[in-house]
C-alpha cells in the first residue's frame, strides 16, 4: 500500500494553518491545508468509489448560513467533482454517487443508501487515535463497495467555511481516503477553494478543481 499510495498510506500530518487564517470566533480547529501537490496520484489506475458529501459544519462567521439549501449545495458539490473528476479521465474507471445511489436500490436490504451514512466520527475536529472506522459505517462501506470492482473510497466529508484575516470567505472540504475491506483510514486532509466574498457556485466548482488536483493535474 504504501508504493500504491505514494507514501501517504496514513493520515497526513499536521500542517499549520495558513497564515491568513483566522478561526478565533469557530470552535472548529486549524485547517490541515494540502500542499499543492498530487498525493493521491496512485489512485489513478484503480477502481475507486467516490462518496457523497455528507455535512455543512456550523460557524459563527456566518458564511454557513449563506448556504439556504444545504441539500441543493451537497448535490452541487458532488456533480462538480464527478465533472472535474470524469473530465481528467477517471470516469469509465470510478463509481461516482449517483451510481452508488441506483446500486442500493438494486440490493435494498444489503447496501446502505449512500447519502445517509454513519460517517460522524469523520467529520473535522473528531479526536481518535484508531485508524479503524467505526461500526455501523465500517460494515455499510465493505458492503456498497463489495458490489463494485473497487476495494478504496475517496470521502469528502465536510464542507467547511473560515474567515480570513481580509473579511474574505476560505471554503475547505474534509476528504479522507477509506480502505473499504480493511475498514480503516488511508490517508485524510483538507483541500481548499477560492476566497471569496461569499459562497457562490464558483466556490463549489473551485473545492471540485481542488479535490481533483489530489488524483491528478489538470
Amino acid at each position: 500500500m504504501a508504493t500504491l499510495f505514494n507514501g501517504c498510506s496514513k493520515p497526513a500530518p499536521r500542517a499549520p494553518a495558513p497564515a491568513a487564517a483566522d478561526t478565533s470566533g469557530d470552535t472548529v480547529p486549524a485547517a490541515r491545508v494540502m500542499p499543492a501537490a498530487t498525493p493521491l496520484a496512485g489512485l489513478a489506475g484503480q477502481h475507486i468509489v467516490v462518496l457523497p458529501l455528507h455535512y455543512i459544519r456550523a460557524d459563527t462567521s456566518g458564511f454557513a448560513a449563506q448556504v439556504t439549501d444545504p441539500r441543493a449545495t451537497l448535490a452541487a458539490l458532488d456533480s462538480a467533482i464527478e465533472r472535474e473528476l470524469d473530465a481528467r479521465g477517471f470516469g469509465a474507471t470510478w463509481t461516482f454517487p449517483p451510481a452508488l445511489a441506483r446500486s442500493a436500490k438494486r440490493n435494498a436490504g444489503y447496501v446502505s443508501n449512500p447519502y445517509s451514512l454513519a460517517a460522524e466520527r469523520l467529520r473535522t475536529g473528531v479526536r481518535t487515535t484508531d485508524e479503524r472506522l467505526a461500526e455501523p459505517f465500517a460494515s455499510q462501506l465493505r458492503a456498497m463497495v463489495a458490489v463494485t470492482d473497487a476495494r478504496y473510497a475517496l470521502f469528502p466529508v465536510e464542507l467547511r467555511f473560515e474567515r480570513l484575516a481580509d473579511g474574505r470567505m476560505l471554503p475547505l472540504l474534509h476528504v479522507v481516503l477509506l480502505d473499504a475491506r480493511g475498514s480503516s483510514i488511508r490517508w485524510a486532509g483538507d483541500v481548499r477553494g477560492a476566497a471569496s466574498a461569499t459562497v457562490t457556485p464558483a466556490t463549489i466548482e473551485s473545492l471540485a478543481f481542488a479535490l481533483a488536483d489530489l488524483v491528478a493535474a489538470p
